[in-house]
């Protein structure tokens, strides 16, 4: 079985069309929206692909030293999909509460035969990626950069978008670096509707996402492993995330709210 990206699985979960060359002139504006910030937090979440129930994984929001907020996901695969694939994987994410601006992203995944370590470091003028496999080709790896401002990472895409109005028919748009290349993502802003996560029923906020690889050139290529996903957030003083629905290069694969505690 083909090894999925964490990005694809977990939060990815975070095209169809060229926007054209003037694509930067359409990003929406940077800082931070009105919406009050997310309270620390534990949650549960299930990940799934197709009708299998293939991962699951535990999110740690939390303060962090310097007034930093700390992100820590903890996910594995589970079930019958881990004897066919096993994944561990760790992810730390910290985060500038005052701006939403990502600092840092240490990734560790262990894979049956091999191992995968990123980290990210994120400036105001883009990131450096150091990426490091075990085992190896026998060459050190090479820091790579990316120059672009006001980047976010898979942690702070949750949060600025939670923070906007996302008045129905709002259309945003973004770059992301989730661990190996840049996005343009582009959410829009659905109908309210109520959907059953994790036990109980919830008023919900529907976003739906397309995403554009972006080149060396900063040109716009498809994405070649994403196709689409639909994105549910809780229409509440919250605005947690409750369900993911995507469709990428191996079918259809979805996320689940279990649990959650505010601290």
């Amino acid at each position: 079985m083909k090894r999925l990206p964490l990005l694809l699985l977990c939060t990815g979960l975070l095209a169809t069309s060229a926007l054209g060359e003037g694509w930067q002139d359409e990003l929406s504006p940077a800082q931070p929206g009105s919406f009050p910030p997310l309270h620390p937090l534990h949650a549960q979440f299930k990940f799934g692909w197709s009708a299998f129930t293939a991962a699951e994984a535990t999110f740690d929001y939390s303060k962090y030293k310097g007034g930093l907020m700390r992100m820590d996901v903890s996910a594995k695969s589970t079930g019958f999909v881990r004897t066919l694939w096993r994944m561990d994987a760790q992810h730390t994410a910290l985060m500038q509460p005052s701006t939403l601006h990502p600092v840092s992203v240490r990734q560790t995944e262990v894979y049956h035969n091999q191992s995968v370590k990123t980290k990210l470091d994120f400036t105001s003028s883009g990131v450096t990626r150091l990426r490091e496999t075990n085992p190896n080709d026998g060459k050190p790896p090479k820091p790579k950069h990316f120059d672009f401002p006001d980047l976010l990472d898979l942690n702070s895409t949750l949060h600025w978008m939670r923070s906007q109005k996302l008045a129905g028919g709002d259309v945003y748009k973004f770059v992301v670096y989730p661990t190996t290349s840049p996005y343009l993502a582009e959410v829009d802003v659905g109908e309210r509707q109520k959907i059953s996560v994790g036990g109980r029923n919830w008023n919900a906020i529907k976003l739906n996402l397309k995403l554009w690889r972006i080149n060396d050139r900063l040109e716009l290529e498809p994405h070649t492993k994403f196709k689409n996903a639909a994105i549910w957030i809780s229409d509440d003083t919250n605005r947690m995330l409750l369900k993911i629905e995507a469709e990428i290069f191996v079918g259809s694969v979805w996320a689940e709210l279990q649990s959650i505690d505010y601290k």
